[in-house]
């Protein structure tokens, strides 16, 4: 299969995103350039200052399109999930895997388990009456699903 990755923020997050690439080529996967080439695309996130939160959001939401064409898995990381990983699991149900940073040490079983279709405990769909914890992120995505902003 083919993977896509997009790392967003900090130059910590461009050094995990390396890492992250490299368990998957351990794993045989081809990594791509191209987000239109990729079965897999993995984006890790930033989530700290709010023009870093909304470029995630931006982002995640303009990848989860690819799945309506070649993108079989969105999974998203890093730090907008650590802070916020509730709220986006019932906001964008788009995102098939959603992993924290407390997640990274199980970070590969997680995406095997994907892949192998068993039943993640964070997959629970979109279901807004859950009603969210952070008002802000669910106003920032219901903001971008009404308007088309670039990834970059």
């Amino acid at each position: 299969m083919k993977v896509g990755f997009i790392s967003l923020g900090c130059t910590k997050n461009l050094v995990v995103t390396e890492e992250v690439i490299g368990i998957f080529k351990n794993h045989n996967f081809e990594i791509v350039n191209d987000a239109k080439k990729a079965e897999i695309i993995v984006i890790n996130t930033c989530g700290f200052i709010e023009s870093a939160k909304q470029e995630a959001i931006d982002c995640i939401l303009e990848m989860a399109e690819y799945k309506k064409k070649n993108c079989k898995y969105l999974i998203v990381i890093g730090c907008l999930v650590e802070r916020y990983k509730d709220d986006l699991v019932k906001l964008i149900p788009e995102v098939d895997l959603f992993i924290s940073i407390k997640e990274y040490d199980k970070l590969w079983d997680k995406i095997e388990e994907l892949l192998e279709n068993k039943e993640l405990p964070n997959e629970i769909g979109n279901n807004k009456k859950l009603g969210c914890k952070n008002k802000e992120v669910e106003e920032k995505i219901e903001k971008r699903k009404n308007k088309k902003r670039k990834c970059r």
